[in-house]
């Protein structure tokens, strides 16, 4: 008895050490549009990879969807009537993106609508405007004439912290495409596929100019960086609205919840 005690103690620490030593694999998410191709050695080093996609078939800006992982600059531009300008600008310093921001009074309510153009013609490729009626925030994205909507990012309030979730086509998608999650306080996130992968990082870059909001985003292989830096855009407008509703909360003497 004491043997066979022994040799299952041996087959049990065989099977411990074997899982210990092989990382877990789970079925691909029915969410995922493509799978993972390969790893940035970049991002292994500093934390989680970013892994290449196989690229989406009608992505918000063709020219942006690189062979290989690509690093922008997200800023807010200094002269802006609306304070809701933003410039894109590559590694090189190249623009390659603006974003015209501007407001719709309705009745009270104050909406946000965005024009984002190629930087080197002037070519407007998208629009993205706030939803007036919404369980949750919600932009839709339009085509560059307007007439359809392409995409909508949404926030999650059913997770235990936020998530904002991207969505091709809008609402005739069910399952999300791609979602941010992290720090959104101190605007330090990640996005992940559909399978879990890593597939863009943004982060809060030092600026040199007070409340000009500067951002550096990292996105990977064959993903639509457009989407990304749209999504970047609409979470900055999103807690921008959060942070000013908060100061003026304290302001009037509310202490914020559960006091405000």
């Amino acid at each position: 008895l004491l043997g066979r005690k022994r040799h299952f103690m041996r087959l049990l620490e065989r099977v411990l050490l074997s899982a210990a030593s092989s990382p877990m694999r789970l079925p691909p998410s029915p969410l995922a549009r493509s799978g993972p191709i390969s790893a940035n050695l970049f991002g292994d080093i500093m934390g989680d990879a970013l892994k290449e996609q196989k690229p989406y078939e009608r992505p918000l800006l063709p020219s942006l969807v690189k062979k290989q992982p690509a690093s922008y600059q997200l800023q807010e531009k200094m002269f802006s009537f609306s304070g809701e300008d933003f410039r894109v600008r590559d590694l090189s310093g190249q623009e390659v993106i603006t974003i015209d921001g501007g407001n719709i009074n309705l009745g009270g309510w104050v909406l946000d609508k965005l024009a984002f153009k190629e930087a080197s013609s002037g070519a407007k490729f998208c629009s993205v405007e706030r939803r007036a009626i919404a369980a949750s925030t919600c932009y839709d994205i339009y085509s560059a004439d307007g007439g359809e909507c392409v995409a909508k990012v949404e926030r999650e309030w059913m997770s235990m912290t936020p998530k904002y979730k991207f969505y091709y086509e809008g609402d005739a998608n069910p399952f999300a495409d791609f979602e941010a999650e992290g720090s959104f306080l101190d605007r330090t996130y990640t996005f992940k596929a559909g399978w879990g992968d890593t597939i863009a990082r943004v982060r809060r870059a030092p600026e040199l100019v007070s409340d000009l909001d500067t951002y550096v985003v990292d996105v990977a292989a064959g993903v639509d960086a457009a989407a990304i830096l749209a999504m970047a855009v609409i979470i900055d407008e999103d807690h921008d609205e959060e942070d000013a509703k908060r100061a003026k909360e304290e302001a009037s003497g509310g202490g914020g919840w559960p006091f405000g």
